[in-house]
């Protein structure tokens, strides 16, 4: 089992472990900081150091947590170094707490949820359950979304057991069968804002966003929106 640096801390740029698999193209640690993808947030990249030598991590693997190496791999049970690339993670990071906040403004003013979300580095594209939106609709939800950056609210993460998640209903803005195989679920919370399931990383207060910037938006059907925003420093 893997440990996950970055569940408990989003801002660990570089950590020790021991190589526990090595083949191919890849190794599996017994703990890592690197983000193996998922939830629409992407793997994190950077390099690992081991016995004098530097070697890049290009992706993860998110099935065994495996890290992708280019160049040669170090050996089952060496020590290695591991360092996130932190400029990329941070930009990632920051956007995914931008998301967060869209997400609780268009939930909270028109009771719609993210059916989709796809991060970047900086940029992001997020499907809401519209039937109809307006220009005058997404300028509301940015406009709405830089206010509360603005109160620079705090974020945390804690976990739930199955029991509690199930008994808010409130948490899970996506279908809740994906959290039946989970003993305890991962929350994110803004304070006094909004709280969602999510087991990505985050900037610990909101004014680290800066500001979101709307991009575009357009259909994908009948109840789904997709809108196109960017963050950028204040």
């Amino acid at each position: 089992m893997v440990e996950l640096l970055y569940l408990n801390d989003s801002y660990l740029k570089e950590f020790e472990a021991e190589v526990l698999e090595a083949s191919d193209n890849w190794i599996v640690l017994d703990r890592t900081a690197f983000y193996p993808g998922g939830g629409g947030q992407p793997s994190d990249t950077g390099i690992i150091k081991f016995g004098g030598k530097e070697v890049k991590v290009v992706e993860m693997k998110r099935e065994n947590v495996a890290h992708v190496i280019d160049g040669e791999l170090p050996e089952i049970g060496e020590k290695i170094k591991g360092i996130i690339d932190w400029d990329r993670r941070y930009k990632i990071m920051r956007t995914h707490t931008a998301v967060h906040v869209i997400s609780g403004v268009a939930f909270q003013n028109f009771g719609v949820k993210i059916t989709g979300n796809q991060l970047y580095s900086g940029r992001a594209r997020v499907d809401l359950s519209f039937e109809n939106l307006t220009r005058e609709i997404v300028s509301e939800i940015i406009e709405g979304s830089n206010e509360v950056i603005k109160k620079d609210l705090k974020v945390k993460a804690y976990y739930l057991t199955k029991e509690e998640f199930m008994n808010a209903p409130e948490l899970m803005r996506v279908n809740p069968k994906l959290y039946e195989k989970y003993d305890k679920i991962r929350v994110v919370e803004i304070e006094n804002f909004d709280a969602q399931a999510d087991g990505g990383t985050h900037v610990r207060s909101l004014k680290e966003i800066g500001k979101i910037v709307l991009e575009k938006y357009e259909s994908k059907g009948k109840r789904n929106k997709r809108i196109y925003v960017r963050v950028e420093n204040e």
